[in-house]
């Protein structure tokens, strides 16, 4: 079963190349571009790694990094 990856960047050319090199080694990722949407993804995903930009819009990378770290041991 490949790991699940979820990359919260807004900079969508910057997302899709690190998909693209994931998946190659057999990763399955998911992209978010909106920190909300990454938010909501992130707490009721079952992902093995979050890749997360720290400037995002509508809720910025440190936010979305404490409050997942509180409710999940995702790295």
């Amino acid at each position: 079963m490949s790991k699940k990856i979820l990359i919260i960047e807004d900079e969508i050319e910057i997302a899709e190349l690190e998909r693209d090199y994931l998946e190659i080694e057999d990763f399955k990722v998911d992209i978010e571009t909106d920190g909300a949407e990454g938010l909501k993804k992130g707490l009721s995903g079952d992902y093995d790694l979050i890749i997360l930009d720290l400037m995002l819009p509508n809720v910025n990378g440190f936010e979305i990094c404490k409050k997942i770290r509180k409710e999940k041991d995702i790295p």
